[in-house]
């Protein structure tokens, strides 16, 4: 059987208050993993990070309300 699975792998604030985000999408058949990816996004103070994992969330929020 495969699965995929999504998840927030690493989150950074360059000096500017940009919040990169590094996800993985994993491929696992009978839970092994069988192949892996890298995707990043940034988010500048304004967008819209409603659909965000909460922990991206609270980073932005942390950062952007300073």
């Amino acid at each position: 059987m495969l699965n995929k699975q999504t998840f927030v792998n690493q989150i950074e604030v360059t000096e500017d208050n940009v919040v990169q985000v590094q996800f993985v999408v994993r491929i696992l058949e009978n839970d092994v993993a069988i192949s892996e990816s890298f995707h990043r996004l940034s988010f500048n103070k304004g967008d819209d990070i409603s659909g965000q994992d909460a922990k991206v969330q609270a980073v932005c929020n942390a950062v952007w309300s300073e």
